[in-house]
């Protein structure tokens, strides 16, 4: 889901909905991910072209099992 589409059905929602209901929880969690996906695609539009064992590191530290602190 896009950024847009995402703020939207968070809008829609709050307007008439307590803020700890699950759908808000949930609708903003789905936001956070849209966001993150943008900005992910921002940065990695400015990377030279990378290496094969590059991106397999990379992949690993997505998927949560790298060493976030290793540069």
């Amino acid at each position: 889901m896009s950024v847009a589409s995402s703020k939207a059905k968070l809008a829609g929602l709050i307007a008439h909905r307590d803020p700890a209901d699950p759908d808000i929880v949930a609708a903003r969690a789905q936001l956070a991910e849209a966001n993150a996906r943008a900005r992910a695609r921002e940065i990695v539009a400015t990377w030279p072209p990378l290496s094969a064992e590059t991106k397999a590191e990379l992949a690993v530290i997505i998927l949560g099992g790298g060493d976030r602190a290793a540069s």
